[in-house]
């Protein structure tokens, strides 16, 4: 009896194991979510300045849908601090003009993590932050491809 309980688990190991291949093919996973969720959108990383990249993500027509920047940066100007120098590339990205009024503010904490955020009626900028220390800055455009809706 012994010899057909081990048949039965390598029997059953077997099976499970090709499942669990099956599941694992990235190629068969990657077209899934294409079939499910449609087209990944394009996405670019692109150097601002020296140490500083950006990572821009596109709706399907080409519109720039939000454009992440790291924490800090180094700065080439000694008198301006890592936390200035993205928060200048902040502003050359979207100046005031840009942006629209200002539709309001919100500031989200959970525990040491929160999220910072302004929107205007063009945009939306987040900054997040661990511990009081930024750890990443959003710029979302409202563009009905993207899934924002412009505040009117």
């Amino acid at each position: 009896m012994k010899p057909k309980l081990d048949l039965g688990l390598c029997v059953t190991f077997l099976v499970l194991t090709q499942s669990a291949f099956a599941q694992i093919d990235g190629a068969q996973f990657g077209a899934n979510l294409r079939t499910k969720y449609g087209p990944a959108l394009p996405r670019e990383t692109f150097t601002v300045r020296a140490g500083i990249e950006m990572i821009v993500d596109y709706a399907p027509n080409g519109h720039v849908c939000r454009i992440q920047l790291p924490p800090i940066g180094p700065s080439q100007d000694s008198r301006i601090s890592n936390r200035q120098a993205i928060d200048e590339i902040t502003l050359e990205l979207v100046p005031i003009s840009l942006r629209g009024n200002e539709v309001g503010r919100l500031m989200q904490a959970m525990g040491a993590a929160s999220i910072s955020t302004v929107e205007y009626e063009n945009i939306t900028i987040a900054e997040a932050f661990q511990g009081g220390r930024r750890t990443g800055v959003t710029i979302s455009l409202k563009d009905k491809t993207c899934g924002l809706q412009a505040a009117h």
